[in-house]
Formats: C-alpha cells, sequence, structure tokens
C-alpha cells in the first residue's frame, strides 16, 4: 500500500537531489494540493521516513499575497504542532528553505486518504463508516479543546493507515488568538463539505466541524457529498437553503448523519453525544431500523376491515386529485405509506421515552443536585443535568475535581445495570471545555450510554453529570 494514495510511488526527476535543511532527503511525490506538495522523504539525521509539505506560491503573487500564503502555512504547522493524538499527523519539525518558503516535517501515514479509497472501492459499510467517523471525531475534539477549528473536514483529508483514521491538513485552521488570513469574499474550505453558516459568511465554530464530518461520513456510504451543483454557487445556495437527499445506504447511520447535517448549528448532536452514537455503531450495538407496525390479525371468522381503511386512502386520493388528473396516482399511496411508518416510529419512540423517563424517576442518589430531567434530540433518550459545582464556588476555582469524580465513580458501581465504569481522560479535564467522560459498561436496562462531567452544552449549571438512557 502506497503511503498517501495513488501518487506515492511518483518519481521526480529532482527529487533525490532536493533536501530541505540539509537533512530531508525527498524520495518521492505523494500528492498535490492547492496550497502545494506533500513529499515521502529520508531524514538522514534520524534514518527514519518523514512526509514533508512543500508550499507552492501561485504565479503572479505580490509581495502582500506571497507573505500571506507563507504566513497560512505557517499557521498550519503552528496549529498541528499544538496537538498530541493519535488521530492527528503529528508535525516534527519546521524549516525554511533557501528561498524562504516553509517546509512542514510531519509524520508518514502509510496508507490512502478516505478520497482515494473511495474512488478504488466505492462506498463503504455504514459499520466501517461509524469506525472511521469515531476516530475523526476523537481528533476534532482534541483540537477543538485546544481552541483549534480543522474548517476543511473531507475525504481527502482523513487519511487511512490499516485500522487508524488520521486527520490531516490544518492549512485553514482557526485558531483562537490568531488574526484571520484571509481577505473579504476569500472562500476557505471545499464547498462540497462546507458548513451552512461557512458558506454564508458566519462564525466557524466546533458545530461547523461536526456538519462537515457528517457530510464526510454521508459520502462515504452513499459515495457522493450530500450535496452537489454544476457551480461553486449552486452548491452553496443547496447547503444554505435545501435539506440533503436521504441517505439511501446509511441503514442506522442514517438519523445521525440527518441529525448532523441539520443547517441550524444549535440543532445538532454535541461531541459528546455524537460520540455515544457512533460508538454504539462501531460495536454493532444498534438497534435494527424500525418497521411499520401491521395491526393483530383478526379473530378467526373474521376479515380485517378493508373497506374502512381504503376510504381513508380515497380519501386522501381525492384531496390530491390534480395528481390524478396527471396520471400519477401511486404518489398519495406512497404518501400515505409515509405517513403510517412515520406515526409507528413517533409510537416506538414515545413508548421508550416513556420507558426510560420511568426507569430515571426510580432511580436514587444520584450526585449532585438535580436540575432537570429532559427528552433528549435521540427522541428515545433521556438526560439528566445533576448540578456537581455552583456559580459561585466554580468561579472561586473551590471545585474539589477529586470529590466530583469519586462521587460519579461510586454512583455508577452501585448501579444494578451497570458493570463497570471508569474515567477515560485527565481529573484536570473536568474543569477544562468540555469536560471529561466515563466508560460505562452496562448489562442489563436501562442501559447507561453517556456518563460524563461537562462544563458547556448544558442549559443550568456550570458542571453537570449528564446520564443518558436507552431502553428496548
Amino acid at each position: 500500500m502506497e503511503p498517501w494514495g495513488r501518487e506515492g510511488s511518483r518519481q521526480a526527476p529532482d527529487a533525490g537531489e532536493r533536501m530541505p535543511a540539509g537533512r530531508y532527503r525527498l524520495v518521492s511525490l505523494l500528492g498535490r494540493g492547492g496550497m502545494g506538495a506533500v513529499w515521502r522523504a529520508h531524514d538522514e539525521h534520524l534514518d527514519r521516513e518523514v512526509a514533508v509539505k512543500e508550499l507552492r506560491l501561485p504565479e503572479h503573487l505580490d509581495e502582500a499575497g506571497r507573505r500571506t500564503w507563507i504566513a497560512r502555512l505557517e499557521r498550519e504547522a503552528r496549529a498541528a504542532a499544538r496537538l498530541r493524538h493519535p488521530g492527528i499527523v503529528t508535525v516534527h519539525d519546521r524549516v525554511t528553505g533557501e528561498d524562504g518558503r516553509p517546509w512542514i516535517i510531519m509524520e508518514l501515514v502509510r496508507g490512502r486518504s478516505l478520497e482515494d479509497l473511495l474512488k478504488a472501492d466505492g462506498p463503504l459499510p455504514p459499520d466501517r463508516v461509524a469506525r472511521i467517523g469515531l476516530q475523526v471525531l476523537d481528533a476534532l475534539r482534541a483540537a477543538h479543546q485546544a481552541g483549534i477549528t480543522h474548517r476543511d473536514i473531507k475525504p481527502a483529508n482523513v487519511l487511512l493507515e490499516d485500522d487508524r483514521a488520521v486527520l490531516t491538513d490544518f492549512g485553514i485552521a482557526a485558531v483562537e488568538g490568531d488574526a484571520t488570513l484571509t481577505s473579504t469574499g476569500a472562500v476557505l474550505g471545499t464547498p462540497a463539505y462546507m458548513s451552512p453558516e461557512q458558506v454564508s459568511g458566519h462564525e466557524v465554530a466546533a458545530a461547523s466541524d461536526l456538519w462537515s464530518l457528517g457530510a464526510t461520513l454521508y459520502a462515504a456510504v452513499e459515495g457522493r457529498p450530500p450535496f452537489g451543483g454544476a457551480t461553486t454557487g449552486a452548491v452553496f445556495v443547496a447547503i444554505a437553503t435545501r435539506d440533503p437527499d436521504p441517505s439511501v445506504h446509511a441503514g442506522p447511520l442514517e438519523p445521525v448523519l440527518r441529525a448532523l447535517l441539520r443547517r441550524d448549528p444549535s440543532q445538532r448532536p454535541t461531541a459528546g453525544q455524537l460520540h455515544t452514537r457512533l460508538a454504539a455503531l462501531a460495536r454493532d450495538r444498534q438497534p435494527a431500523p424500525p418497521t411499520v407496525v401491521q395491526p393483530p390479525d383478526p379473530p378467526p371468522g373474521r376479515t380485517r376491515p378493508r373497506a374502512l381503511r381504503w376510504r381513508e386512502v380515497k380519501l386522501l386520493l381525492v384531496a390530491l386529485g390534480g395528481v390524478l388528473a396527471l396520471g400519477l396516482a401511486a404518489v398519495p399511496l406512497a404518501a400515505f405509506t409515509d405517513i403510517t411508518q412515520q406515526k409507528g416510529r413517533e409510537k416506538r419512540d414515545n413508548a421508550r421515552y416513556l420507558a426510560n423517563r420511568e426507569a430515571v424517576e426510580r432511580m436514587t442518589s444520584i450526585p449532585g443536585k438535580v436540575v432537570t430531567v429532559k427528552r433528549a434530540n435521540d427522541v428515545d433518550k433521556v438526560y439528566v443535568e445533576s448540578e456537581l459545582c455552583d456559580d459561585a464556588t466554580f468561579a472561586a476555582r473551590k471545585c474539589d475535581v477529586d470529590g466530583m469524580v469519586e462521587s460519579v465513580l461510586t454512583w455508577g458501581r452501585g448501579q444494578p445495570s451497570v458493570m463497570s465504569i471508569r474515567l477515560n481522560d485527565p481529573k484536570d479535564e473536568c474543569q477544562q471545555n468540555p469536560g471529561c467522560e466515563f466508560t460505562v459498561v452496562s448489562r442489563g436496562r436501562p442501559e447507561i450510554s453517556e456518563v460524563g462531567i461537562y462544563s458547556q452544552y448544558l442549559s443550568e449549571p456550570d458542571r453537570s453529570i449528564v446520564l443518558g438512557f436507552r431502553v428496548g
């Protein structure tokens, strides 16, 4: 398998003669992009292979434009160097060439990009896409916690090395504290994977990266991005004004994609909620898609009242008589079927939610002060917000992190349905944005699907334990 795609073995005429910083001998071209080229190189000092990104300046740039392009690559180096995560390409060094252009020295990922894989093999099965999405999400969460928004999540920037997915190319990342490097009206990002707020020129935040992740996963299961058009403007209009076409190959991943691709950022799932859903799908624990509820068989000697059902259909057909006049009688029948299926789904979701609510109400000894019990975006899940540290105590930095973590662990170990519970993150992250999370293994119902001490995303407390329940 060639590193970074199909260009991994391409030998440039002068590759072996070029050696940035007198130590990184260029071996072969891995790929070219809008901002430059990526080479496979050999580090002569440490005797190891690395990837080297070379900045390629567009022709006819004036001095100001040249400085802007160089500053953009410098920002990529700074952004990526701040991050330490197995799902993010590691930056080893930044050097300057004889002509003043910077080079970024990175780890060499021996694999293909998701884009190249899709071109070669076609759409991927939902469970594999969920595993890829879970790894990219973990990388994004590390970037967001460091104050970095990627702003260009797309299949070409997801590298696959065996079972590892790696996020790369922070060339247009927004870094807290850095001034923008673009002029008014400049388009930064790949149109088909830009969020509605991004194409509208509004502020880009973590939720924007999650939208682009949703578009990337959509492309992975469908073989195409969720929006298209003959021109960049047409794509932008579609993203800003329309819902994506329903995914036909996503299976149990479809509700996750639909939630991520909501135009309103506040209506998208949080990173924690998304992690829970993708983890369940990656483990093949997602319930089968709902089926249409059929009426029970009639008692012996009686037939199902088909006449009544047909009267309902006739009323619908009469209301859509204009459509029938065009010879499209099947359309209202399909609409009637969709309505029936939707009602069936709503009925089952309500039943699960009520069961979850009852399970929550029967629970005792939840740490802290319960603030609210509410219905989550997942429609069948209940969220509990319990205040572990009030505003005044938090403002004075007097929250006892050890005590908060221990109270959650003690509570979890005392629940009959919990087999094990452990803290995933360092304790000090519980007092940072977005917070810290626990891994819970359940052995029965109700299944506790999410536990964390969060410092944002919540409506009331500064620090909360968030519990998610799913039944059935």
